[in-house]
């Protein structure tokens, strides 16, 4: 090929016109990533030194206790996650919460029996100073848990049983999050 071939000058542009819109991509890039490095953003779960949200602002909550069964449950599985290191001998917030759930049938068969199910399950909730009493936040997890309903009576409560646990564990997660995302933001 000669250097006149229309061809050949195509290609060897092309190329740097491609390498020349990377560099450009590039450095634009470059300034958005610096300021949201700047801009005070913290990982939840990671840690800052010899401090994390995670471990050290959430073991200064008091879990009240909730009612029934289930509320048991999501009380300890809120436990696993706000007491990494233990029961704290005092603490600064108290975390209240009520627990509702409500089942719908969906996929009706024409003999009126369902062969899927869909659990709600409702837990609002707030974080209370515990010296003064004042509400720091408030707010409410929700959980749609959908399930097989099945004819075998042990089957059947297992299938429901399973959904509960799927539902409570949605919920705590969502709690812890916006919880230690609430306190630190008090930090």
């Amino acid at each position: 090929m000669s250097s006149s071939d229309p061809h050949n000058g195509h290609l060897r542009n092309g190329k740097a016109g491609v390498r020349r819109r990377g560099l450009l991509a590039l450095a634009l890039l470059a300034p958005a990533v610096l300021a949201t490095a700047a801009c005070g953003f913290q990982p939840m779960y990671g840690t800052l030194g010899a401090n994390s949200i995670g471990t050290a602002k959430l073991q200064q909550v008091d879990i009240g206790v909730i009612r029934d069964r289930y509320g048991q449950k999501l009380r300890n599985l809120l436990i696993d996650r706000f007491y990494a290191d233990g029961r704290p001998a005092t603490t600064l917030y108290r975390l209240e919460t009520t627990l509702s759930a409500s089942e719908q049938k969906l996929s009706i068969q024409k003999d009126a029996t369902a062969t899927r199910a869909q659990l709600v399950v409702y837990a609002p909730y707030r974080l209370i100073d515990s010296a003064t009493g004042k509400i720091l936040f408030e707010a409410s997890a929700r959980s749609f848990i959908s399930y097989n309903v099945l004819e075998q009576q042990y089957g059947a409560l297992a299938a429901v049983e399973n959904a509960y646990d799927r539902a409570l564990l949605e919920i705590a997660n969502e709690m812890t999050i916006r919880v230690a995302a609430e306190l630190g933001r008090k930090s």
